[in-house]
């Protein structure tokens, strides 16, 4: 049986953690706005402690799309950074090899 790439995911490996990111990311800005929104009634002080458990989600989950995209920025200009050395590598080789069969003078 052959064995998996452990260096690449397939696209439901992918999607999947997408799925779960924005998932978590939607959470993150819902929840204090409805943990808000039950103290208000609870404690009768409505709207003030949802607004700012709103305000509070929505910087969070902002922060969290950020740094989110930062690293899949990073990732991407990792991914790029090496397959330009390998070309550069590979064209390298291509080279010496050429300057390699030449005959000296």
């Amino acid at each position: 049986m052959p064995q998996p790439d452990r260096r690449t995911h397939s696209t439901l490996v992918e999607a999947h953690q997408w799925v779960s990111r924005l998932i978590t990311v939607s959470l993150e800005m819902a929840l204090p706005a409805f943990l808000g929104h039950w103290l208000d009634e609870k404690w009768n002080t409505s709207p003030w402690l949802t607004a700012v458990g709103a305000l509070l989600g929505f910087a969070c989950g902002m922060a969290h799309l950020l740094q989110m995209a930062k690293e899949a920025e990073r990732k991407e200009r990792k991914k790029r950074d090496q397959s330009t050395d390998q070309r550069n590598s590979n064209h390298g080789n291509d080279h010496q090899s050429a300057t390699d069969s030449q005959p000296e003078n």
